[in-house]
């Protein structure tokens, strides 16, 4: 039996891998939701999954952590702000922050988060050397980080490469990304700057920069009838070719791992206090 608080950091673009996480353990669980503006979308799927939560001040939360006699094994979840992703320094400063704030309530705390332009970096070990909770991150079979959500979705930094070989200027887009399209369109570093000058100009953007068809990635964690509409959307708008990716791209691997990783260390820390 698992006690203890979880802590989840996460990405809209990453809600599909957390709500595959949370549906597919059996075990008691209470859920706390800190009701953010990123959060949205993630309670509507909550709604759709029939999976029950509570919203939680996160003030009161930072002060008092959670009830530890009331609850046995708990989730607490904050989805924060997608643009964060425009400039990599800023994500990175801000999820320290973060972990370091709420380390003293957790026990161990998942990130379900890409890194983003931050090639490299391990919070696992930042957060070991800087004596806070345990961090997990998605992570691929070889145990490398996964740097982003497109490498989370594929299995990895290896397939990653293939993928931008095999599908060199084009748009990726996973679950996540497709029903979050407008949004991720906006915080992109590369796009983001010109999202809001309308759609003629950036499909002009898109012509200079070779950009005319988005490779469709379903990992099978969200709605697949929900993606392709969302992708139908995006290529109509934008005039763009969907391509199909095969069977051999989409790898739940990642997803699996971090759930499984922050449970098991929950586990060692109740085995070692019994």
């Amino acid at each position: 039996m698992t006690s203890g608080v979880l802590t989840v950091l996460g990405c809209p673009i990453l809600e599909d891998e957390l709500i595959y996480g949370i549906a597919n353990d059996d075990e008691d669980k209470e859920i706390f939701l800190i009701k953010t503006d990123p959060s949205k979308s993630l309670i509507e799927k909550f709604r759709r999954k029939g999976i029950s939560y509570e919203v939680i001040d996160e003030d009161d939360f930072i002060a008092n952590g959670i009830n530890r006699e009331v609850s046995g094994f708990s989730i607490v979840i904050k989805m924060m702000d997608m643009a964060l992703h425009r400039e990599p320094a800023d994500l990175r400063s801000v999820i320290q922050e973060e972990v370091t704030r709420i380390s003293g309530m957790s026990d161990v705390i998942a990130l379900y988060y890409g890194m983003c332009g931050n090639f490299g970096w391990d919070m696992t070990r930042w957060a070991k050397e800087n004596n806070l909770c345990p961090v997990v991150v998605f992570r691929d079979k070889d145990g490398n980080v996964c740097d982003d959500c497109i490498a989370v979705a594929i299995g990895g930094r290896k397939k990653y490469m293939e993928l931008l070989k095999e599908h060199t200027g084009r748009m990726y887009f996973t679950p996540g990304v497709a029903t979050n399209w407008n949004d991720f369109l906006a915080v992109n570093e590369v796009f983001g700057r010109c999202f809001g000058c309308g759609v003629e100009q950036l499909k002009w953007i898109f012509e200079q920069c070779g950009y005319d068809a988005v490779v469709e990635i379903d990992t099978g964690l969200g709605d697949s009838g929900e993606m392709r509409k969302s992708t139908t959307e995006f290529a109509e708008t934008y005039d763009f070719r969907i391509i199909e990716a095969d069977e051999y791209w989409p790898d739940i691997y990642p997803a699996k791992k971090i759930y499984d990783s922050a449970k098991y260390i929950m586990e060692m820390k109740t085995k070692s206090q019994n």
